[in-house]
């Protein structure tokens, strides 16, 4: 058997990439700055704090994000209230043609200390 294919050869999903870690019982979420292993449900994260302490999650869940492709969508030149991001129309009429991946939201609660 050869090696797998990467995403560039039309393979799976790339090794790294970022993703959201959102802890909904505590009512936040990060974005990570670089690429990544995606967790699976069931893994652990290990989150070390500024000062130094550690904290602990276990993965609940992992939501993979899809949206209007930027093709399909009004240019952020034409956007006139809030920020560039924030698209407040769709120029698509009905159901999306083309989607663009968005980054994928890893859902975890933070597990008892010991």
């Amino acid at each position: 058997m050869g090696t797998p294919l990467g995403p560039d050869e039309g393979g799976g999903p790339p090794t790294a990439l970022p993703w959201t870690l959102v802890v909904p019982e505590e009512s936040w979420e990060a974005d990570l700055e670089h690429g990544a292993a995606l967790p699976r449900a069931g893994e652990h994260i290990e989150f070390i704090a500024d000062d130094g302490t550690h904290s602990l999650f276990v993965v609940n869940d992992v939501v993979h994000v899809v949206q209007h492709a930027s093709s399909e969508r009004p240019p952020v030149s034409d956007e006139t209230t809030g920020p560039n991001a924030i698209v407040s129309e769709s120029s698509a009429e009905g159901l999306p043609t083309i989607l663009r991946a968005g980054l994928p939201r890893v859902i975890a609660r933070r597990l008892e200390e010991s």
